[in-house]
């Protein structure tokens, strides 16, 4: 029986039990050691485990097993539940086991992995069979030369391309020859073509611009699923990590923020979203085009036939200036009418301009009693808050038996046309995140909230602009400034700016306009009625006979 040592790293967190678990798998030719340069990013928020192959770095001396019986040594010293980051190999061992283990794979992200090692005449993106037939015989006759070989491949096309060779090849470790064959042929046998269409937890593939064993002209074939998500690094090798640290990590860090893998506290600065809407209070609503069109659409979601009384509290909540308020006391004439907002900004002038009462609040703490509101109002205001578990069991607890909860949120594609336009540029976090709509649907459920039968309708609107200055003056006007993590320090320079600008002037449609397209959500959801005694419905006597 093979029993595998693995490498333990709590996250530098004074929390680390609640830091979210990884599982980091190398790739061939490089033991466990090729993660060092890599590890303080990791380890800063996340609980490490760090696995050798067999055959590699303290499992130097383990007998060499099939991939199945690898597999299911590996999880036998992984955490119970983990997030897997693989490279290369790594990564298409990481699929493997997330096909075999579904429970305990919460997230993969694969790193310059292919579906298939080898080429052919259907699979043209792998590498030629008969220079693996080359290769493989280098390994098996001259292992040192091959490793030394296979280190300038996976760094070449980097900038620094000779500096990080030097380091790496400091760092090449003695592995057998039997060991290097018997995984270079696992790197030619697994076919991950089904496995990555079929997966059901939340895939990241992370690959380099510049990476000659991956090509990207594989990745734009590719095909994103509800699931998965592909990203380029521009400028990167095969390693990109080793050439790319903080720029992988960005990208890593806002897929886990998307599922909430990590503290959603460091995603978004929520005193910062609360200074931003806050300033543009008076300049909001000259700018509020895309807000204005989808709180209208959201009243029709309001339940019909009110006006029997039967709605006595009304909750607005992410109110913005009021613009709704006298739509929803004309809604509800019998309902008392309550406007929150996070933006103390928003509040203020809220009192000045509109009718009702209004509360300075975050949704995940409402100031407001169980059991007290008939329906709450909330478009496009959820999408900032930090933490949806904590909102939606806020709403649970607040609403009345029998309210409803009526909503407009963002998805993630939204100005997908702005973010990729800065991809052009670098790999840093200019446009806001918004989660995916499996976190919508975790938090809701978690919240004992009925989901209507209708509980998500999607919408994609597209504004357009004749210059980008007008779309960025929009944004301005509205306060919707990027307050991710991962955002870049410091002023954009005149050069990447200037990229940037030509990469979104490419998008312009047939009618010469710039788009700007969100991607939106609107949702009910319903607090259940409260339990009744149903034996005295039956007509039942309690107490005996």
């Amino acid at each position: 029986m093979t029993v595998l040592t693995s490498i333990r790293l709590n996250a530098l967190t004074n929390d680390n039990a609640s830091a979210p678990e990884l599982v980091l798998l190398h790739g061939w030719g490089m033991s466990s050691i090729v993660w060092q340069d890599w590890l303080p990013l990791l380890q800063a928020r996340c609980n490490l485990t760090l696995i050798d192959l067999p055959g590699y770095g303290v499992n130097a001396e383990k007998t060499l097993p099939s991939i199945e019986k690898s597999l299911d040594d590996i999880a036998a010293v992984v955490p119970r539940q983990a997030i897997y980051i693989g490279y290369s190999l790594g990564g298409m061992l990481a699929l493997q086991l997330a096909n075999r283990f579904p429970a305990r794979v919460t997230a993969v992200v694969t790193l310059s992995s292919n579906h298939r090692f080898l080429a052919d005449a259907e699979y043209p993106f792998g590498m030629d069979a008969q220079i693996y037939k080359r290769f493989f015989q280098l390994v098996q006759s001259n292992s040192k030369l091959a490793l030394k070989r296979f280190a300038g491949l996976q760094l070449h096309g980097a900038e620094n391309a000779k500096v990080l060779l030097k380091k790496m090849q400091s760092r090449l470790e003695l592995l057998s020859n039997e060991a290097l064959s018997h995984s270079l042929v696992w790197l030619s046998s697994i076919d991950n073509s089904t496995v990555v269409k079929n997966i059901s937890c939340p895939l990241l593939q992370l690959f380099g611009e510049c990476d000659n064993l991956v090509p990207v002209q594989f990745v734009e074939k590719m095909a994103s699923t509800a699931v998965s998500q592909q990203q380029v690094i521009s400028a990167a090798p095969h390693n990109l990590f080793v050439s790319h640290p903080q720029q992988c990590w960005h990208a890593i860090e806002g897929f886990l923020q998307q599922y909430q893998y990590l503290s959603i506290k460091k995603r978004l600065e929520k005193s910062q979203v609360a200074r931003s809407f806050g300033r543009s209070a008076a300049t909001y609503d000259s700018a509020a085009e895309l807000q204005r069109q989808v709180g209208a659409r959201l009243l029709d979601f309001l339940p019909a036939d009110t006006n029997d009384g039967s709605v006595s509290m009304v909750l607005d909540l992410g109110c913005g200036t009021g613009y709704f308020s006298s739509a929803l006391q004309a809604a509800f004439p019998a309902g008392h009418y309550f406007g929150m907002d996070l933006a103390e900004g928003m509040v203020t002038y809220a009192q000045q301009y509109q009718r009702g009462d209004w509360l300075c609040g975050d949704a995940e703490k409402i100031p407001l009693a169980d059991n007290s509101i008939d329906i709450i109002f909330s478009s496009l205001a959820i999408q900032w808050c930090e933490d949806l578990d904590s909102v939606f069991a806020e709403i649970a607890r607040v609403l009345k038996p029998g309210g409803q909860f009526i909503f407009s949120t963002l998805g993630p594609d939204t100005l997908h046309e702005l973010r990729e336009a800065w991809r052009q540029v670098d790999d840093y976090v200019h446009v806001n995140r918004f989660v995916e709509q499996q976190v919508l649907d975790r938090a809701a459920k978690d919240s004992s909230l009925q989901l209507a039968d209708d509980y998500i309708q999607q919408q994609e609107i597209t504004l357009q602009y004749d210059t980008l200055k007008q779309l960025t003056a929009e944004l301005k006007a509205l306060g919707a400034h990027n307050v991710n993590s991962g955002r870049p320090a410091g002023l954009t320079g005149k050069n990447r700016m200037q990229k940037f600008i030509q990469a979104y002037e490419r998008q312009r449609n047939t009618a010469s306009m710039l788009p700007a397209s969100y991607q939106v959500w609107y949702g009910r959801l319903s607090k259940p009625l409260a339990e009744v005694d149903v034996m005295n419905i039956a007509g039942v006597k309690h107490g005996g006979a």
